[in-house]
């Protein structure tokens, strides 16, 4: 779910110099490119700083994603995304190292772009600090919360006769399986070669946060595959994308 890790926006525009100083510099170069989409269902808005908490505003499609599920489950979209921190590397060990070094608490504050409903994340700097200082979760594990996560969306309509529902492990493998009418199963099972090169180039479009969670898929020593099933007949269609072609993808 790409909405887990926005820490990843503010570590991009990081510079160097005073902690506050560079934080504030990072979070007004953020908002000059505001909004700023990063997901296919998210853009940041706008984000602030006071000298003592970063508040991230980000506006979700709620056409395209279930937020009162979201909303239901926000302290499961917290424990993932602290569990996600343990053992940072790169732009996001530095932007937490500088959100404790000045003692900030960090909220995340999301809207519906329809319903306007709104609901929020905050981080302490005790819990950031806790997470970073604690085990870190292995990649099995952050990928068992990304799936559960995934799930409270589902069943999702993504198009007339096309439901995603479910996101699971089989064996060395994650599926999207999807419930597919008798004429789009047709259509997908006459060219299945172009649909896996076309799910392959959506991929690589996608923005850094999307890949970032999906990059807990190979880390988990896993495949990613697509399994489209039609109820009218039984039958089903898959393809995969093997760790090696993941990483390639996601790079």
């Amino acid at each position: 779910m790409a909405i887990v890790a926005p820490v990843l926006v503010f570590a991009l525009f990081l510079l160097t110099g005073c902690a506050k100083n560079k934080l504030q510099r990072a979070i007004d170069e953020l908002n000059a490119k505001c909004p700023l989409r990063v997901s296919t269902f998210a853009r940041i808005m706008e984000s602030s700083y006071d000298g003592e908490k970063v508040i991230a505003r980000f506006e979700l499609d709620d056409r395209l994603m279930k937020l009162d599920a979201l909303k239901e489950n926000k302290e499961m979209m917290k424990k993932i995304m602290l569990a996600s921190y343990g053992n940072p590397q790169g732009d996001m060990k530095d932007f937490l190292d500088i959100v404790l070094s000045t003692n900030s608490t960090v909220e995340y504050v999301y809207e519906g772009l329809l319903s306007g409903e709104r609901f929020s994340l905050t981080f302490t700097p005790e819990e950031l600090r806790q997470a970073l200082e604690g085990n870190a979760a292995s990649p099995e594990e952050l990928l068992d919360l990304m799936l559960q996560l995934a799930n409270v969306q589902t069943p999702m309509v993504i198009t007339d006769g096309v439901v995603m529902t479910t996101m699971r492990k089989e064996g060395d493998c994650v599926y999207y399986i999807y419930e597919i009418s008798e004429p789009i199963y047709a259509n997908i099972a006459a060219n299945i070669d172009n649909v896996k090169a076309d799910t392959r180039m959506n991929l690589e479009k996608m923005g850094e946060i999307e890949k970032a969670d999906l990059r807990k898929i190979p880390a988990a020593d896993k495949e990613l595959g697509y399994r489209y099933t039609c109820p009218e007949t039984g039958d089903s269609i898959e393809y995969r994308f093997t760790k090696s072609q993941l990483a390639d993808i996601l790079r």
